[in-house]
């Protein structure tokens, strides 16, 4: 499979027009916890855009994602499609599917957003997606869960932005996680680019699982400086975002404890050329497990050649 959209790709760049229209990428994602447990994906696609249909865009892939842990190892090989549409300025509308194939398990991950700006104030999303869960345990047991989230922006003033979602959560074992998010967004004037966050979450989990972190409740706060800046006339942008935090969980074992935390994340985005463009982000966070020394990392890589 991996051959012959390659093959593709290699055939379509040969029929290149001015029209910025179509593009190439190769995709790279991943994840490492301080447990050693990692993900790996890799992928190769092509991506064209519909000017005179509501500025859509149709996107095929196509790669291999791998989960690890210490002395075991789950592959899948991955087929992707994306259809993309903003109508007019308000609108965003993304309908996509991924098809994996495994030596045992092909489950199919349907996703769905919708996106508008109501005014220059109001911003809101609705989002449905299934996904695999993300260790070795898990897609033994064929585990993958469904995830349904809606949000809000509300810019109160040119300086301070609210924001608010609920998020609901099924998983094919029956567990079920429930909760909101929540962040006060402060820029101050005196620092162009920069700006102040506090960011509240609050879940509560239906049933403990020894395949990824549920505790019966989770209630964090972190507060988070960031930064954005253009460079390189303009050609490039760089984001910055990190900051400590706290976190209180409740286990099913009716234990509770406290524990500090942090995340940070840096993204890099901006073209080397006029036809070549790369889209990064990296960070790690401590918020993912009850251990105080537990670290997640992860990373996106998007490099694309665009025509």
């Amino acid at each position: 499979m991996i051959r012959a959209l390659v093959l593709l790709l290699l055939l379509m760049l040969s029929f290149r027009s001015p029209s910025y229209a179509d593009r190439i990428f190769t995709e790279v994602d991943g994840s490492r916890d301080s447990d050693d447990a990692s993900s790996l994906g890799v992928y190769s696609g092509y991506r064209h855009s519909f000017r005179g249909l509501g500025r859509a865009e149709i996107e095929f892939s196509g790669g291999r994602r791998t989960y690890a842990e210490p002395g075991e190892r789950e592959r899948f090989n991955v087929g992707r499609l994306k259809l993309d549409s903003r109508p007019n300025r308000n609108w965003r509308m993304q309908l996509g599917c991924e098809f994996l194939n495994g030596d045992d398990w092909s489950p199919t991950l349907p996703v769905a957003f919708v996106s508008n700006r109501l005014n220059d104030d109001w911003y809101v999303e609705f989002s449905a997606e299934r996904t695999v869960v993300d260790s070795v345990s898990a897609v033994r047991r064929h585990t993958s869960v469904d995830s349904y989230v809606a949000s809000a922006d509300y810019r109160v003033n040119d300086r301070l932005t609210l924001a608010g979602a609920y998020v609901s959560q099924y998983f094919s074992d029956g567990n079920r996680k429930r909760g909101g998010i929540g962040r006060v967004i402060f820029s101050p004037e005196q620092l162009p680019g920069a700006n102040l966050q506090i960011k509240g979450r609050s879940l509560r989990s239906e049933r403990d699982s020894a395949d990824y972190f549920s505790p019966q409740a989770l209630t964090e706060g972190f507060l988070l400086f960031g930064y954005a800046t253009p460079f390189a006339d303009d050609n490039w942008v760089v984001k910055l975002l990190a900051g400590p935090g706290v976190q209180r969980i409740e286990s099913f074992n009716a234990e509770s404890r406290n524990k500090s935390g942090y995340h940070g994340e840096i993204s890099l985005r901006g073209w080397f050329n006029d036809h070549i463009q790369l889209v990064s982000r990296i960070g790690c966070t401590s918020a993912n497990d009850t251990q105080d020394a537990y670290s997640y990392c992860f990373g996106k890589m998007n490099l694309a050649y665009a025509w």
